[in-house]
């Protein structure tokens, strides 16, 4: 634990105090605490888990599989994996959010809001160190990487939006209907297929071309991995959609929380 003071404190110290960005980062930082705590490595792990994923995938489909038409697939199949994981853990997580941080809800006076903002950067946070092991592993497999990897930036955010959209759009919901976490597991399933995570996003688009508005995590793995395994700029055009989705989602999602979610502790 004294690996992750030793980071996330001096982030903290930056921060003006007793104001509501603080609040925010506090409960960030304590969410993503809990994950390695009593763990004798530490933030170690954030590190170790994704490089062994790598690895472990390297060895799978890159040395047992003979039949191999995706250079670099194991870091092909990470690229999609990492950005997919986020958004899962993110959407599930917040669907049991509101019940978890009763105790706050009840006893102290704040934008309810920032209890998903929270949980959305302690995930982001574990997101940054996969993306630490990824490139570190893209550099090991003799990749280049280019000034395109700057384009991480938005497409981080376009996800960051998307998953606090579909966050607060999910735990709204389930406040009414405790059977949204079935269903969204349905959805996260069809999602995960219709991502292009195992095979090209071109290969849906080719016959869906209508796809790339329905799933954004089809362009947003498609321009992935083009700023860091093809040396590429993203498509634009496809950035652009994405970005849309991204907004309309996060609206959306501030406004169904804001407008139903009043009755979120007589229900609980």
């Amino acid at each position: 634990m004294s690996i992750i003071n030793t980071i996330l404190n001096p982030v903290v110290e930056l921060l003006p105090e007793n104001n509501r960005l603080e609040r925010i980062w506090k409960l960030a930082q304590v969410d993503f605490k809990k994950r390695y705590y009593n763990d004798k490595l530490g933030l170690l792990w954030a590190l170790l888990n994704p490089a062994s994923k790598i690895a472990i995938y390297y060895f799978v489909f890159s040395i047992l599989m003979e039949d191999r038409r995706i250079e670099n697939f194991a870091l092909f199949l990470f690229a999609g994996l990492l950005l997919w994981m986020a958004f899962s853990e993110c959407t599930n997580k917040a669907m049991g959010l509101i019940k978890s941080k009763k105790y706050l809800i009840e006893n102290i006076q704040f934008n309810q809001i920032d209890l998903f903002i929270s949980a959305t950067i302690s995930v982001f946070l574990g997101l940054g160190f996969n993306l630490i092991a990824y490139f570190f592993i893209c550099l090991i497999m003799g990749l280049s990487l280019t000034w395109n990897v700057l384009y991480l930036v938005v497409i981080l955010f376009n996800v960051f939006i998307i998953c606090l959209g579909a966050s607060l759009i999910l735990a709204t919901i389930g406040i009414y209907i405790k059977d949204i976490k079935h269903l969204w597991a349905i959805g996260l399933i069809a999602g995960f297929w219709t991502s292009g995570i195992f095979f090209e996003g071109e290969l849906i688009l080719e016959k869906f071309p209508a796809f790339v508005f329905i799933n954004p995590f089809l362009g947003i793995i498609m321009n992935m991995r083009s700023i860091s395994m093809y040396e590429q700029a993203p498509d634009f055009n496809i950035l652009v959609i994405n970005m849309i989705f991204g907004i309309v989602t996060f609206i959306v999602g501030i406004f169904v929380y804001k407008k139903f979610s009043h009755k979120a502790i007589e229900l609980l």
